[in-house]
């Protein structure tokens, strides 16, 4: 579960919030195919996110973690233990969850970096999102890159 703190109306406000929360899952490889994925570059897709997020009115699209959350959809795929940060001022926001113990073989740990934007009805929208990876000791690179694990 992750959680967060907006600054609500007031532009000249700055809410920084951290969570780490440990989890444990089971992880199962599944491969599906979608016409949006993530590339070499590190850069996740994310029109069809908010086209779908405008076309409803859910209480996670006012909450930036939720929303990170819901975007991601981490929760059956990744285990290991999660810590999210966010700044929001005013209608922009940016926010980075890592993943650490992430249930792979080659790779270590994720990180997401993420950027919204304010609606007029308050809610977030995805201005830009992307991804690295480190890799376990011995499987490949130990900073954060998207370069592949071995």
């Amino acid at each position: 579960m992750l959680a967060s703190g907006c600054a609500g109306g007031d532009d000249s406000a700055t809410e920084t919030v951290t969570v780490t929360v440990t989890t444990t899952a089971t992880v199962t490889e599944t491969t599906t195919e979608t016409t949006e994925s993530a590339g070499p570059s590190g850069t996740l897709p994310a029109d069809a996110f908010n086209a779908r997020a405008e076309s409803v009115d859910e209480p996670w699209e006012r909450d930036l973690a939720a929303t990170t959350d819901e975007f991601l959809e981490l929760e059956e795929q990744e285990g290991g233990s999660r810590s999210f940060q966010s700044t929001s001022n005013g209608d922009s926001a940016s926010a980075t969850l890592l993943v650490d113990g992430v249930g792979d073989d080659s790779v270590r740990a994720r990180r997401y970096e993420l950027t919204f934007s304010r609606r007029d009805d308050g809610t977030w929208k995805i201005e830009s999102a992307s991804w690295v990876q480190r890799c376990h000791e011995g499987r490949g690179h130990q900073d954060f890159s998207t370069e592949p694990c071995l």
